[in-house]
């Protein structure tokens, strides 16, 4: 892993380039996490902060769980300064697609644990009305941020078989390829429909109030590595959108939001998105995230 973790420090500077400068770099086992920020804005950096949250095995391995990185900025509304605060997260769920809960579950966990480890200067601590520590579930972090970023292999999984799922990213290509593009859009309804993820933010279950970008994409998980053939082994995984960028803030405008056929040096298919902030960011005045998974990365504008 620290190999691994250089070369995506390398690799994020090199792309990046003189303009962008690295606020927060960390792992989390397989976890990667960096935030980049452009020379022009970083003056009104006010204050960055990282913390880790574990969920694997007894909540110690590090196979599973999410880095988080609080991040305060200034900005202008009606000629007034104000700090605007968020939180980028990227985590990696529990696995399979029986195991709904247990990614809720991870979330829950994620969260709670990231709202332990705030800063005080970025997050008043919650306090009960006898003056003792309120108990940390969540909530109080998620109704005190202006943005939440939260991507990565959240592993959530399509309730369909194997058979009816492959058909249907088959008749899409298809379709897509003929300019029937209703054709394939109803088709990738069908398969949405089934999408845990999806459901679970419906129902509330975890990540509530969380939105996200038009999935246009294919499903990005699982991959013979170095080919464009789903799980040929044994298995046979049913293809599934595991890779997402998740938001949460009322002034978000998602810009572009897609995944990297061509990157097949992974069973995933990374996926990245570019994100305006309700402030008027300009393309020049950004900050960057990337994180995630072998190589998930998401962006913002």
């Amino acid at each position: 892993e620290g190999h691994r973790s250089r070369h995506l420090r390398r690799v994020g500077i090199q792309m990046l380039g003189k303009d962008y400068v690295p606020l927060a770099i960390h792992s989390l086992g397989g976890i990667q996490m960096a935030l980049y920020c452009h020379r022009d804005v970083l003056g009104d950096v006010e204050m960055v902060n990282i913390a880790d949250v574990t969920c694997g095995v007894g909540n110690v391995f590090h196979n599973k769980g999410a880095i988080g990185v609080y991040l305060k900025m200034k900005r202008q509304n009606n000629g007034v300064a104000k700090s605007s605060r968020m939180l980028f997260a990227t985590g990696h769920l529990a696995a399979h697609v029986k195991n709904v809960d247990a990614r809720n579950d991870d979330f829950k966990r994620i969260i709670s644990g990231l709202e332990a480890q705030a800063p005080a200067r970025f997050l008043r601590p919650k306090m009960n009305p006898d003056g003792s520590p309120s108990e940390c579930d969540g909530s109080y972090l998620l109704k005190s941020m202006d943005h939440i970023f939260f991507a990565g292999d959240l592993n959530y999984r399509v309730d369909l078989p194997r058979e009816y799922v492959e058909r249907c990213i088959i008749d899409i290509k298809d379709n897509r390829s003929c300019e029937r593009l209703e054709e394939a859009d109803d088709l990738m309804n069908k398969l949405l429909r089934r999408d845990q993820l999806l459901q679970t933010i419906a129902s509330g279950r975890a990540f509530p109030q969380f939105s996200e970008g038009k999935i246009t994409f294919l499903p990005t998980f699982k991959f013979d590595k170095g080919t464009q053939n789903y799980d040929t082994s044994h298995k046979q995984r049913v293809p599934a959108w595991t890779d997402r960028i998740l938001f949460r803030s009322s002034k978000v405008n998602v810009l572009e939001y897609q995944s990297v056929p061509a990157a097949t040096h992974s069973d995933h298919r990374p996926v990245f998105g570019t994100y305006q902030l309700g402030w008027g960011v300009t393309a020049k005045d950004s900050s960057r995230s990337r994180g995630g998974k072998r190589g998930r990365r998401n962006r913002k504008k």
